[in-house]
């Protein structure tokens, strides 16, 4: 017997959704509404989604517009029918709605499950938003006592090396999607890379346009570089940091023009695009690499980053 799906006045501990707590308390927001918008979110598109969840994409649709009646409040950006990402509303959800669901299937599955110990090596980009994945490492540290957690943060070019050098039990890291998938890894979310500017100005008349990016090893830098080297464009790098706030605040004051995720965009940043001059840029992914032999990278990879079947 199938029972429907329940609602989420029973849950707390949201303190990430500030101005939308009480929201989960309404028994017309179910589990669906939040697996919708996290499958949305994750794999950077209304299609994709659909395609996750075994659903039209147009059921997607307006499950995302009941979701924001109900919220009363914007939560995805579209412009002209292309996915730009959360608003700031929808990324605060999403964050909620993600632990939500992350300590749903924690609660199924905890039947059962042996006490993990030893040594665990996690490894993420350093543009990664630790509070995504803090609430599990807390979790998983308060109810395996024995296990201890050790979390680097570098460029994903890094990243890759450190797993292929077996120096990481899990590595989370970001490729573009036209680079192969590696064996044994799969891609947990996807968004659009973006030329972000300070102002809306035809690039065809810049003889050298001035870029604003991140250090070699960055899967941005990379795009920006091979559209712009195809479209025979001239560049130079006239502001480089690893900081992403820096990145962003130099373009905020016209520094240069940088490849950004629509995500990513401050509300100040003019996206240029073919009409302006440059190059398409390709969709950016969030790769996993798991030791399969490694319990708690097994564990930790199933609650953060489960694997979405179609029903």
């Amino acid at each position: 017997m199938t029972e429907p799906t329940p609602g989420l006045s029973g849950l707390s501990g949201l303190s990430g959704l500030s101005g939308l707590t009480g929201l989960f308390g309404d028994r017309r927001l179910t589990l669906e509404h939040l697996r919708t918008l996290a499958t949305v979110a994750e794999l950077g598109g209304l299609h994709r989604a659909g395609e996750a969840l075994g659903r039209t994409q147009s059921a997607v649709t307006q499950s995302l517009r009941r979701l924001e009646e109900i919220v009363g409040c914007r939560l995805v950006t579209r412009r002209h029918g292309q996915y730009f990402g959360l608003t700031a509303p929808g990324r605060r959800f999403f964050d909620a709605a993600r632990d939500i669901l992350a300590r749903t299937r924690e609660a199924a599955e905890a039947v059962g499950r042996p006490e993990l110990s030893g040594r665990f090596r996690l490894g993420v980009p350093d543009d990664f938003p630790v509070a995504d994945i803090h609430g599990i490492v807390a979790r998983l540290l308060e109810r395996n006592p024995g296990l201890r957690i050790e979390t680097a943060s570098a460029l994903s070019a890094h990243i890759r090396e450190m797993f292929a050098a077996r120096a990481l039990d899990l590595a989370v890291y970001k490729r573009l999607e036209t680079d192969e998938t590696p064996t044994g890894c799969r891609d947990i979310r996807s968004e659009p890379l973006r030329w972000a500017a300070r102002r809306p100005v035809p690039v065809d008349r810049a003889a050298d346009l001035p870029l604003a990016g991140f250090p070699p090893g960055c899967a941005y830098r990379r795009a920006a570089v091979r559209a712009l080297e195809t479209a025979g464009k001239a560049f130079h790098f006239a502001y480089v940091s690893a900081s992403y706030e820096n990145v962003r605040a130099a373009v905020s004051a016209g520094l240069g023009i940088a490849a950004l995720p629509a995500s990513a965009l401050a509300r100040d940043h003019v996206v240029l695009s073919e009409e302006h001059g440059l190059p398409a840029l390709p969709m950016v992914r969030l790769t996993l690499a798991i030791n399969p032999d490694h319990p708690a990278a097994l564990t930790f990879a199933d609650l953060a980053f489960p694997v979405r079947r179609s029903p």
